[in-house]
């Protein structure tokens, strides 16, 4: 997973699950409840945004925002007739941005994460930015689904 971190450069030609695109920012981000945690997002030229959590063993594709949910419970959501689980929740913020326009980044986020099967989404807020809302539904993707090319 660290070999993919590390190959994605600015304007590297991907391919993920026969899509292709190309990195277009890179951003380092850690959390306050874990600074030794270290994860990257990367946004795409087709408007996606792609994350990779190696300490998770987690990999997604960031495919819509802001969408309308259902609050079901304290640890539960319905997101298009599926319920979600929460798996965790922090604080996050950057620690390098290595490329790309620093007003496409997400930044500063408090954020709840929620999962069914290989879908996640994460309902979050940036209150660096007015506190607007930040909520993701992603895709978890295998590291096989990425090809640079």
């Amino acid at each position: 997973m660290y070999e993919l971190m590390n190959k994605l450069k600015e304007n590297t030609k991907i391919e993920i699950q026969g899509e292709p695109c190309v990195v277009k920012s890179k951003t380092w981000y850690s959390l306050e409840e874990d600074e030794t945690a270290s994860y990257i997002k990367c946004n795409l030229s087709n408007h996606k945004c792609l994350v990779i959590v190696p300490d998770d063993d987690l990999i997604y594709l960031v495919e819509d925002e802001n969408k309308p949910y259902e609050i079901i419970s304290d640890d539960m959501i319905k997101y298009q007739d599926r319920i979600y689980t929460k798996v965790g929740e922090g604080h996050q913020f950057v620690t390098k941005q290595e490329f790309g326009n620093e007003e496409e980044i997400e930044g500063r986020c408090i954020f709840e994460d929620y999962q069914s099967d290989n879908y996640l989404i994460s309902l979050g807020v940036l209150p660096d930015k007015e506190n607007s809302k930040a909520d993701i539904f992603g895709r978890i993707l295998n590291l096989e689904d990425i090809k640079i090319i």
